[in-house]
């Protein structure tokens, strides 16, 4: 006993400095309680990639020009007509895009509009057709001797002959009731051409 603290004591009775470093350190030599657990060195690695006080994921989404912003609790992805999501064990999230039956529609090209009053037309209220169909929104297209004109602004469309005059010309549309109404009367000489798309469902 006398040998054993003279090899790890000295004489003031504090512990040598040798003796300890001689000790077996290693944390194996350890066992785990339940206030304090060993760790590999691969976990201890991984820590450092985890950024400081880091508690939740965060998700942006973009949601038309703005973002919205989860920052905790349960964000939910839900099918749509459009989108169905799958999961695949273990962590794979896919989605499957579908054509919605909402958008089937027909497509009419290069057609002649009916005058509102075939009586007395007036040349700026049309119908697209005789039953002045419903149409898709934003689907109609009206030409003008050869030019496209539109809603938004005013465009210079030739007359029916070489030296007629330009006119300024746009047009408002009627989507609902199968209208549209040009912004100045045209004459029965200009060509009027439309294009629009009906809904199938």
């Amino acid at each position: 006993m006398a040998n054993r603290l003279n090899q790890s004591m000295n004489p003031d009775g504090s512990l040598k400095t040798v003796a300890i470093d001689d000790a077996n350190h290693s944390i194996e030599a350890h066992a785990d309680t339940d206030t304090y657990v060993r760790m590999l060195k691969a976990e201890s690695d991984k820590l450092t990639l985890v950024s400081d006080e880091a508690t939740d994921l965060t998700l942006e989404i973009q949601n038309d020009m703005t973002f919205v912003n989860f920052s905790s609790g349960e964000v939910s992805f839900q099918d749509s007509d459009t989108v169905t999501w799958i999961v695949t064990s273990p962590n794979i999230v896919t989605a499957n895009m579908a054509f919605p039956t909402s958008a089937a529609h027909n497509h009419y090209y290069g057609l002649s509009p009916v005058h509102e009053d075939l009586m007395d037309p007036d040349y700026r209220n049309y119908k697209v057709n005789a039953p002045a169909t419903p149409y898709v929104d934003g689907s109609l297209r009206v030409y003008v001797n050869g030019v496209r004109i539109n809603e938004d602004a005013d465009v210079y469309v030739p007359g029916p002959l070489v030296d007629d005059p330009w006119m300024l010309l746009s047009y408002t549309a009627d989507e609902t009731n199968g209208r549209f109404v040009l912004s100045t009367a045209i004459t029965e000489d200009d060509n009027i051409i439309i294009d629009f798309d009906i809904a199938l469902v």
